[in-house]
């Protein structure tokens, strides 16, 4: 998740606190070393308590598909070269450092799902079931909303199904040797991995992100005990 530095017309610096709400980052601000959960995007201590911050939505995917979709990126590289560190932790059972605050058994530990809804209606799309179904449509809060999978960069991403107050359906679909969502109400062809349309009678147009994160289940379930499954029976 990204945010918006920026709180009651103020630009606020934060940096890493080294504390944890059930194994999730907890940042500061320097202004008014406030505390913010990463996981529920606001203050929970100090000066800025119950504070919201605006969710700038980001894309997890690998470095090749989105210099491929944006090749006009440049990224800074700090540290250490090489591989991920992490390698080891993603392998392992173990949830987090402190453990889960919720066991729950319905999918493992460290299965990756797409969590949607976080301030009602939870409901955790596993990757598993993304890559047999790799597009969903369904009715989110009452919002249309479409979930996009892609298999080949483990990449889940949520969008809106709504342009100017009309509900869209979608389809996968090949065209000149690439993917792209096409809506059956006027055929126009949608990017998958940015939501934009570029041909057709939306052409020009784009789909609104859904704050949506790709999180391991057992973080997920501990914020959202009550959580839906997608798939599930």
């Amino acid at each position: 998740m990204g945010y918006s530095r920026e709180i009651n017309g103020v630009v606020h610096e934060f940096g890493v606190s080294g504390k944890l709400i059930m194994n999730a980052l907890v940042m500061y601000d320097r202004e008014t070393e406030s505390l913010w959960s990463q996981f529920l995007s606001q203050s929970v201590r100090g000066e800025l308590t119950g504070t919201k911050l605006d969710i700038v939505p980001l894309t997890l995917t690998t470095w090749d598909k989105w210099k491929e979709t944006h090749p006009e990126t440049v990224a800074l590289r700090k540290g250490r070269r090489g591989g991920d560190p992490y390698v080891g932790y993603y392998a392992g059972r173990s949830a987090g450092v402190i453990g889960e605050s919720n066991r729950d058994d319905r999918l493992e530990t460290k299965d990756l799902v797409l969590g949607l809804g976080f301030d009602s209606d939870p409901v955790a799309f596993p990757h598993s079931e993304l890559r047999t179904e790799q597009l969903i449509q369904l009715s989110h809060a009452g919002v249309p909303t479409v979930v996009y999978f892609d298999p080949e960069t483990d990449t889940a991403l949520a969008y809106g199904a709504e342009i100017d107050g009309h509900s869209l359906d979608f389809e996968l679909v090949e065209e000149d040797g690439r993917e792209w969502l096409r809506d059956s109400q006027t055929g126009s062809l949608w990017v998958p991995f940015t939501g934009q349309a570029l041909r057709g009678e939306f052409a020009g147009s784009a789909l609104e992100r859904v704050h949506a994160v790709n999180v391991f289940w057992f973080a997920w379930n501990d914020f959202y005990p009550e959580t839906d499954i997608w798939g599930a029976g």
